[in-house]
């Protein structure tokens, strides 16, 4: 891991920060809080306090170092002259050169900490599909130790996992019984999840039900009170995004866009504005913030489900170069930007689109080229899983009936035909049949097996369980699966549910993004315009004068009349491509949780849109405005 690699370069090369390396690992073993150590194992990382620390003060060198370089190229811009830059470019070297240090060495030695409440956090979003593997196999086979290892072996998500460990504990005897083992898992997880911690209990109490009916009972509840806890963890974290929403609108958008028409009346009171001041805020400054706090909100988020896992020996895959597609996708933004060495610039067409286009084109080409396949892979999957909720009812109708198994896949393939999960089945009846081979190789056979090219973790689940369940009796595999199809069906239903309750809160983020920032950047650019022509043909000298009362800002003269227009068009240009790449992943990050796949190619398809509408009404904008002047 990058991280742990960068704690190791920094124990060679910047011990000398601390002196003596061992008296310093005592003090920082000391020093580190409880918080802090638990973190540190549960993520699982091979560190010690003392090398995150130095890994933390070395990055602060670096980042001081780094933040330094940039304020000589400030400096050697303006001839070393402090009187030139101004007060305002000169306070926000001061904040960058302070603060880029500091939050270097916050996140760098907080990490731990943060990943480890990601890691948790991430995990609960595994909730439903584990209990529900654990639910529906007791429901065939009431072995608690057997369900537990099903679930474990089939999900392949962080809980999963934790399951394994828990179950290696059971065999090593750190338990004395798989009561012991499921109460102390439940314990564990209980700080995070109440409600899996009572739907494990629930889970427990189960087994030891002596009617059969009762326990069927209890174990639907213990479902329903993981899908009910994760609906309102869900709902109480949607009604409290309004006011973080509300303030990413506020610091994004609306105040900083209109600020730049504001910008030409600066002169007024005896700012000296610059194009470095304006990228320092816009480009650097603001993103910053909003990515912080952006970060701060999604860490925040309760996962809920998890998508479908792509994986990576999958043929469409493999054919995949992301190497090659950065490279294509770097020449294509140097390509478009130098376009802007040959135009010649005009009032209503600056430049300085085209490395705008050219940095757009870029992204968006990567995005799209690497994660199309992805997403059409997951699409696929989602949509297989969808058809396979209705086909089970009609597999374990026919079982039900006693109806042999190669006759029950050949019904379902027929009334299913069309979609990939009636093809699924006819070649495991197709096996059956013509193979003679028994349910297990028909479906699971690496050569032959019919879900050998089927990728839904969840679809293999379950018909490892229908195979389970017809080892015990055709009759009771039939009923499982018209009780797991309402499974199915209900965690579906759920997963629906939130994406609509957040529907309506993404969908205005997205519109923001795409639509409602690029019309408001070009406007206010085509305002800032016409006040600068206006501004230019005023006397201010004669309004302003060396006594004013604002003269402590510099000597008065129209702050921004030196810049070119074509400068202020890109400044604001990158913020809103800034923008884009922030509010679609708070967006999607609400929405879909951490979805890389998603994420990508929805910046992908997002990103050419805001900036043909921003360049559009940029122009429009500055032609309607050039006759008002």
């Amino acid at each position: 891991m990058l991280y742990e690699k960068g704690c190791k370069f920094a124990v060679k090369k910047f011990s000398w920060i601390v002196g003596d390396i061992e008296k310093f690992r005592k003090k920082a073993e000391k020093s580190v809080s409880k918080e802090f150590m638990e973190s540190l194992n549960f993520t699982g990382l091979d560190l010690e306090p003392y090398e995150i620390l130095l890994f933390s003060y070395a990055g602060a060198i670096i980042a001081l170092i780094f933040a330094l370089f940039i304020d000589f190229l400030i400096l050697f811009f303006y001839n070393f002259s402090f009187k030139d830059m101004g007060y305002i470019t000169i306070l926000l070297m001061v904040i960058i050169t302070s603060f880029f240090p500091l939050i270097t060495i916050q996140l760098i030695s907080e990490y731990p900490k943060t990943k480890a409440k990601y890691m948790k956090i991430h995990s609960l979003g595994d909730v439903p599909e584990v209990l529900s593997y654990i639910v529906m196999y007791l429901k065939l086979i009431p072995n608690l130790e057997n369900a537990l290892r099903f679930a474990a072996k089939e999900s392949k998500t962080s809980l999963g996992k934790d399951l394994k460990k828990l179950i290696w504990d059971l065999e090593v005897r750190i338990h004395q019984s798989i009561d012991d083992a499921l109460t102390f898992f439940a314990n564990l997880w209980g700080k995070w999840s109440d409600y899996l911690k009572r739907a494990l209990h629930l889970i427990r109490s189960s087994i030891h039900e002596k009617d059969e009916s009762q326990r069927i009972t209890t174990l639907d509840r213990s479902l329903d009170v993981v899908l009910d806890g994760t609906k309102s963890v869900m709902k109480e974290f949607a009604n409290k995004l309004h006011q973080p929403t509300l303030i990413i609108y506020s610091i994004g958008v609306m105040i900083p866009l209109a600020l730049v028409a504001m910008l030409p009346t600066a002169s007024i009171i005896g700012f000296r504005i610059t194009i470095f001041q304006i990228f320092l805020l816009y480009d650097i400054i603001l993103p910053l913030l909003l990515f912080f706090y952006i970060r701060k909100i999604l860490l925040s988020r309760p996962a809920t489900f998890n998508p479908p896992v792509v994986p990576k020996k999958h043929p469409s895959i493999e054919k995949v170069d992301k190497k090659k597609n950065f490279i294509i996708a770097l020449i294509i933004c140097i390509f478009i930007s130098l376009l802007a060495w040959i135009f010649p610039a005009t009032s209503y067409f600056p430049p300085t689109f085209f490395p705008l286009w050219g940095v757009c084109a870029g992204i968006s080409f990567y995005c799209l080229k690497t994660y199309t396949a992805y997403k059409k892979i997951r699409d696929e999957i989602k949509e297989m899983e969808k058809e396979f909720g209705d086909s089970l009812y009609i597999l374990g109708k026919r079982i039900m009936e006693g109806r042999p198994a190669e006759e029950a896949f050949s019904y379902a393939s027929q009334t299913m035909e069309g979609s990939k999960i009636g093809e699924v089945y006819r070649q495991t009846a197709f096996n059956l049949l013509s193979m003679r081979i028994d349910i297990n190789d028909a479906l699971f056979d690496k050569k032959f097996g019919s879900l050998r090219h089927v990728y839904s973790e969840r679809i293999r689940a379950i018909m490892r369980l229908f195979v389970e369940g017809v080892k015990k009796s055709y009759t009771a595999a039939g009923v499982a699966i018209v009780k797991i199809a309402d499974h199915l069906k209900q965690l579906q239903d759920v997963e629906r549910g939130i994406k609509n309750d957040l529907g309506i809160l993404t969908s205005t983020l997205r519109s923001t993004a795409i639509i409602f920032a690029p019309v408001i950047a070009g406007v206010t650019l085509g305002i800032t315009n016409l006040i600068s022509k206006i501004f230019n043909k005023m006397n201010l000298k004669e309004i302003i004068t060396k006594e004013s009362i604002f003269s402590f800002f510099g000597t008065p003269k129209f702050a921004i009349e030196n810049i070119n227009p074509g400068f202020f068009v890109f400044v604001i240009g990158i913020y809103i491509i800034q923008l884009v790449i922030l509010l679609t992943r708070f967006a999607n990050g609400i929405d879909e949780g951490d979805d890389r796949i998603q994420y990508m190619y929805t910046l992908g398809k997002a990103l050419p849109n805001a900036i043909i509408i921003f360049t559009i009404v940029t122009i429009l904008s500055m032609i309607i405005f050039q006759e008002m002047a």
